[in-house]
């Protein structure tokens, strides 16, 4: 684990799981004074109140090795129309019928990497190597919230209408972004497990 600054208040730490190191860094926050922190797919980013030196941010990277992990991830269950545009397409370049595509898909236990692209998009690995699709050659205008799709080796769900290249394989009324709730406004939350059941 080792960190670069990132600006004034900013240390970039790198050599890491986020995942592994979320808890323990919510738990260290407060006395370290630490203002926010974003996690990345194989890196965060801290901001502290104030100016750190290299010495201080490394120490607090070393203490945190004596914090214990914080609560435990929250289990999700989504239930899913596979009836999406490109169902029938994936399966098609995959070599296997709709229904096995949907067997596949919903035989997952998928972890939540990290939040991005859109507020409450969760990227989540764990899809069988099997349905490892590249992304459409030209992304659609407009999917809708809800659609639940796969590009490469991550599946997800679109929690925002917004432009997209993934392969739609179904829709879920599970709303992933939830702007009126100022306290948790988005479902998912890296370290999180998803389960997808087809309906």
């Amino acid at each position: 684990m080792k960190a670069q600054r990132f600006g004034l208040q900013h240390w970039l730490v790198s050599d890491v799981d986020p995942l592994e190191l979320l808890p323990r860094i919510e738990q260290a926050a407060q006395d370290a004074e630490l203002a926010e922190w974003a996690p990345g797919y194989e890196t965060v980013l801290l901001r502290f109140q104030t100016r750190r030196s290299q010495n201080e941010v490394d120490d607090f990277l070393q203490g945190l090795a004596t914090c214990g992990t914080a609560s435990e991830s929250k289990q999700h269950l989504l239930e899913v129309d596979y009836s999406g545009e490109d169902l029938q397409s994936v399966a098609v370049r995959v070599g296997l019928t709709e229904a096995e595509v949907v067997r596949l898909h919903t035989a997952g236990h998928y972890r939540v990497r990290l939040l991005g692209f859109a507020p409450g998009f969760g990227y989540l690995e764990g899809l069988d190597p099997r349905l490892h699709v590249s992304r459409r050659a030209r992304p659609r205008p407009r999917i809708e919230p809800g659609t639940v799709a796969i590009g490469g080796s991550h599946t997800g769900v679109y929690s925002v209408a917004t432009p997209g290249g993934w392969n739609c394989l179904g829709t879920t009324s599970t709303p992933l972004f939830r702007p009126a709730d100022q306290e948790n406004p988005f479902l998912l939350a890296p370290g999180d497990y998803v389960r997808f059941a087809a309906i």
